[in-house]
This record gives C-alpha cells, structure tokens and sequence, in this order.
C-alpha cells in the first residue's frame, strides 16, 4: 500500500457481526491538518490533490465553502457546473464500466461480458479530453448504445417503477450491461433497511444545524443528521421527488445508472445535465462558510472557518464531510445489512461485493473474517 493509500485509511468490514462492531475505520480528518495556516486561496488546490477521487467536486466545494466564509456570494459558475456534470459522469462510467464487472462477478455467471465493458469505454466521451468532447449528442448516443434504448426512455420507464423497470430490462436487454444486472440480481435484491435519505441542503435552517453540529461533538467518522444516521447517494439528489429509498442494494446500482442518464440529456433546471446536480455554500458565521455539492457517491460537505485581514486570510479550521463517512456510520444501513450476512460460505463474498458496490466507500476495503482478512483495491 502506498503512503497515500495509507493516509486515506481503510474500511475494515466484518461480516455477521452485530453493530457497531462490523465497520471500522482509520480514516484520519486530514483536511483540518493540511489547511491549518494555510492562505485562503491555495486551500482549494489543497484539497483537490489531497481527495483524489472527486478531486474536482472537492475542489469547487472548498471554493464555495471559502467564498462563504469571506461574505461573498457563493454559486458554482456555469462553467464549473459544466464540469461537475462531466466529471461525474466520467466517474460514473468508470465505476460501471471497470469495476462491476469484477464486484458484480457471482457463482455460476459467466463474466463475458468483461472485456467488452472495457471495449465499450473507450468510445466513452466523459473520458475524453474537453477539445474532444463534442457535447449532448455525443453523451446521449454512448449511453443509448450501453442501455439499448434512448436515456430520456431508459429514464422514463425507470421513473415510473424502478424494480419493475429494472427487472425487465435486465432481463430482456442486449450488451453486457443488462446481462450484468441480470446475473447480480436474485443476490442484490436482498431487502434493505435504509437510513433516512440526506437532504439537509434543501433548507437554509437545516444547514445552519448541520454547520451547529460541526463542531466538538461531532464525529466526521460517525455523523448524525437530526440525531439519527443517514445515507446519501445518487438516490438522495436534492431535485428528486421520490419519497421511498430503494429497497435493496440491486436497486440502487439502478439508480446510478438512472443518474448517469440524466447527466446525458440536455441542461433542463432541476431535472437534466448541469441543472441536475445541487451545489451552493452559505456563510454561518463571522468569518465562516459551510457548501456541499452533490457528487458521484452523493453529498459531499465542507464546512471552513478563516481568519486575518482581507488581504491575508488563512485557514483557522476546516471539516470535509464525505458520503463514505455517512454511508458507513458502525449503526448505518450498511452495518445492518452486515448483519445479516453470512462470514462465509458460497454466496458471502457476492453478496458482500453487491452491497458494497451499491454504497461504493472512497477507500480501500479489508474484509476481516475469523480466518484471514482480504484487502480490496476498491475505489
């Protein structure tokens, strides 16, 4: 493991455990370290280096956070949004392009279907330089190549009866992808017991108590949302309207996918490419800032606090709030699905695979069994 790997940390995942006892991590608060002293204007490009994966959603969350706490207005620029989008989606498509391949692998499915997902990328425009990239037309013809259909289709029928729609599509769709989900299905549809959904950025005063909470009582490694935990992901976007969760891991595998393809279509506000993902920053105090931007794995928070003259503002605190750190609280939904999972036997490590596929960690995972523990290179 390299020394950046280690500074990142490791989730340690023991399956058949009770809670807290079956999640563990030695994630370090790092950013409040790197940043102590540091001037104002350099912090941004701190981070982005520091948090390689979103390193740009960190970016323009360190940008909106300080802007805040400096009293000016904080709204991502269009240009900004632009890249937020791409630089999702181009997450997205790796993640299912690569790696669900490999983590959705179970016994008995052929995986045929790897070395044609590999193919398939590399006409992916997400991945392609911006003097490449030819826009809408060229995103929404990849993703309709991958899906079978149109994304404004995929995404309707999705809408309306997500598990219904999913089932029949992976069924009865062609190309790899489909006969991905198909394979993975009768394991990943396993009942969930979700935590509530992560949306405190839809209230002024929400976030002035989340920014409250910010301080010594709060655990960045166990965070609470109105004394509870809470889960954040694709299917917790600001601008979605549906109530429920998804009710298993299988299903929230679908709604990456269903976000990937709102990400395809043309801007429409709330709903549609750069009007699709929420961002913004508000400032909570003298000299404080709190923003959030939603990313790939879900709400990123970063809360700053500076001080000095203006013209010399440095970095006095600085919290960073990932999706790993509330999707893997010791007493979240995925230590109750833990729980209930079987520490070995045939369908163990699949089911394993599936859920922490679903929830996708920003670092590296170890899974620690009464015999051995194994190391996955996840992320």
């Amino acid at each position: 493991m390299t020394t950046l790997q280690t500074l990142a940390g490791t989730l340690r995942v023991r399956p058949g455990l009770r809670r807290p006892h079956n999640l563990a991590s030695d994630r370090r608060a790092l950013a409040g370290l790197l940043l102590a002293g540091r001037s104002a204007a350099e912090a941004p490009h701190l981070l982005a280096n520091l948090f390689t994966l979103c390193g740009h959603a960190h970016f323009l969350c360190a940008t909106l956070a300080l802007a805040a706490a400096q009293g000016q207005e904080a709204f991502g620029s269009a240009a900004q949004r632009r890249a937020l989008r791409r630089e999702t989606a181009r997450d997205h498509a790796l993640r299912i392009g690569l790696d669900w391949p490999v983590e959705l692998h179970v016994p008995g499915a052929m995986p045929a279907w790897a070395d044609s997902s590999r193919t398939s990328l590399l006409g992916c425009p997400w991945l392609a330089d911006g003097a490449r990239s030819k826009g809408d037309a060229e995103g929404i013809a990849w993703l309709a190549d991958l899906l079978g259909a149109s994304p404004a289709d995929w995404l309707a029928l999705w809408e309306r009866e997500p598990a219904e729609w999913l089932a029949q599509w992976s069924e009865r769709g062609r190309g790899w992808l489909p006969a991905l989900l198909h394979a993975s299905a009768a394991l990943g549809s396993r009942p969930l017991q979700p935590a509530a959904p992560l949306r405190p950025h839809g209230s002024p005063a929400d976030l002035r108590a989340l920014a409250d909470g910010l301080g010594t009582a709060f655990d960045a490694a166990a965070p609470t949302w109105r004394g509870r935990c809470a889960e954040t992901g694709t299917w917790t976007r600001l601008h979605d309207l549906r109530a429920d969760a998804p009710a298993s891991a299988w299903e929230r595998l679908g709604a990456r996918i269903a976000d990937l393809a709102r990400l395809s279509l043309p801007d429409t506000p709330g709903r549609a490419g750069t009007g699709w993902l929420a961002t913004g920053a508000l400032q909570t105090g003298t000299g404080e800032g709190l923003a959030w931007v939603e990313t790939a794995r879900g709400l990123l928070i970063h809360r700053a606090r500076i001080e000095g003259p203006p013209a010399d503002r440095r970095v006095a605190g600085y919290d960073v709030v990932a999706p790993t750190d509330w999707n893997f609280h010791p007493l979240g939904a995925v230590a109750h699905a833990l729980e209930r999972m079987p520490a070995e036997g045939r369908e163990a490590g699949p089911l394993l695979c599936i859920l922490m596929a679903a929830y996708d960690p920003c670092v590296r995972f170890a899974v620690e069994s009464r015999t051995a523990t194994a190391e996955l290179p996840h992320a």
